[in-house]
């Protein structure tokens, strides 16, 4: 064995470890200048991938937005264009919807689910169209016989048959006194070629349309300025005016705008005015018992037009008191057995175990005045304030006034004719101040309006 001193060992051994340590410092430098490489060549990728996600994630987004498969806005046409070609229905919408394709079934403003619906925005023509989910719409192409969704009336089926089959409809869904002037009105508006006569496939889309409790209201207030107007109809489809603004000038506070941002004076007036007109021709149809109830607050039911005229936005929030009844159930135990749903509620006698409408949605009137004195103190000069007051007083004691209660029971004749002279007078008072003031509304001339009365349309 060769031996040498220790300390020339110690100092090779420190020349080895110094170029031990040198090879593999340049080594980790190496692989250090390598790593970083593959860190940015990762990142970039990383960057790449997240770009493309977010290019995705903005295309799905607007597709959802414009184009919502779950609006079904393909298959809403493609079943009433099919149905059309096969003459099975017809409509003044049917040409532009199915033949020239002008009107398109996009820009999907949302769905109603209670009520199964679906409205779309038609901005070029200035309309929504409103399309119920009867039928099978998931299947663009249904697999059985399109007749046998627009199966009646049947082939030979005559006039006559189809009247009393509406008229048993109508009874049964809505349920009105004297359901013949709107039966004529139906018929008139299914005629839409204008030919006086009522074809097959006309009388089939008028079944269909009427099962729809939205659409035969409409027809039931066609006269009413307040009512959006139906533009066209193409089976179960069916297009209105649209209501430019769609809330009356409150924040979700439910409190007025500022001065700067909500309508002057004269025009919230004149919004009111509808407000009024509405209230009064549902409290009481037709000069009888019958009440058409809106089962929404009045605050999110209205909108307005340019000429600041108030447009009710869903009329398939209206319904009437005997069709309530018909869907209460027959015995009740408390109040909670009567509730239509969350806005309407009747009352449980309790003595007979029934639901009655005596004190049905009571306190309406005091949400009317309430709205109406919201829209229109702010701004109002002193004359006003004075005169208006008192109504507006009356109007929201109305209910508590001992001459209506009767053995703690509303006497509804005695508060018909209470709630018909306040309205009358409020009403009054407000057209009083905007009747040569309609130069500071709108530039439309506008005639005076007619009284109030206890019955509403016909």
């Amino acid at each position: 064995m060769i031996s040498y001193p220790l300390r020339e060992y110690i100092s090779s051994k420190k020349n080895d470890d110094y170029h031990q340590s040198f090879s593999s410092s340049n080594y980790s430098s190496t692989k250090t200048k390598n790593y970083s490489e593959n860190t940015y060549t990762n990142r970039f990728i990383y960057f790449v991938i997240f770009v493309i996600l977010l290019l995705i994630i903005c295309f799905i987004y607007s597709y959802y937005s414009f184009i919502d498969p779950t609006c079904f806005n393909r298959e809403c046409s493609d079943f009433v264009c099919k149905a059309y070609s096969e003459g099975l229905i017809g409509g003044q919408l049917c040409p532009d919807l199915c033949t020239t394709k002008s009107i398109l079934l996009e820009n999907c403003l949302g769905e109603h689910k209670q009520f199964r619906s679906r409205l779309f925005d038609d901005i070029e023509g200035n309309q929504v169209i409103r399309c119920y989910l009867k039928y099978p719409l998931s299947k663009p192409s249904p697999s059985r016989d399109l007749k046998e969704y627009f199966n009646y009336p049947e082939d030979e089926s005559t006039l006559d048959r189809f009247y009393i089959s509406l008229e048993k409809h109508i009874q049964k869904t809505i349920k009105l006194d004297n359901p013949h002037f709107l039966i004529q009105d139906l018929l008139k508006f299914a005629d839409f070629n204008k030919d006086d006569k009522i074809s097959l496939s006309e009388a089939r889309s008028l079944w269909s349309l009427v099962q729809i409790d939205e659409f035969v209201y409409t027809i039931l207030l066609s006269d009413k300025a307040y009512a959006p107007k139906i533009r066209g109809t193409c089976g179960h489809i069916f297009a209105l005016d649209k209501v430019i603004n769609q809330n009356l000038p409150f924040d979700e506070k439910q409190e007025l705008y500022s001065s700067s941002e909500r309508p002057n004076w004269y025009q919230r007036v004149r919004l009111a005015v509808g407000i009024i007109e509405f209230f009064s021709d549902t409290w009481h149809y037709q000069d009888t018992d019958q009440h058409l109830y809106l089962c929404q607050p009045l605050i999110k039911s209205f909108g307005y037009d340019k000429d600041y005229e108030s447009k009710i936005l869903k009329l398939n929030h209206l319904i009437s008191s005997r069709s309530i009844l018909s869907r209460l159930p027959n015995r009740c135990h408390d109040n909670r057995d009567c509730l239509y749903d969350s806005y309407c509620n009747a009352w449980c006698n309790t003595s007979i175990n029934s639901c009655q409408m005596k004190e049905f949605n009571e306190n309406s009137l005091n949400e009317l005045c309430s709205l109406i004195s919201s829209l229109v103190r702010s701004d109002a000069n002193i004359t006003f304030i004075e005169n208006f007051n008192p109504l507006i007083e009356q109007c929201q004691q109305i209910i508590n006034d001992e001459i209506i209660i009767d053995n703690n029971q509303i006497d509804l004749i005695s508060l018909q004719i209470r709630q018909n002279l306040i309205l009358q007078n409020l009403k009054n008072l407000l057209w009083t101040n905007i009747e040569y003031q309609m130069n500071k509304i709108t530039k439309k001339t506008t005639k005076k309006l007619s009284s109030l009365s206890t019955h509403a349309v016909k």
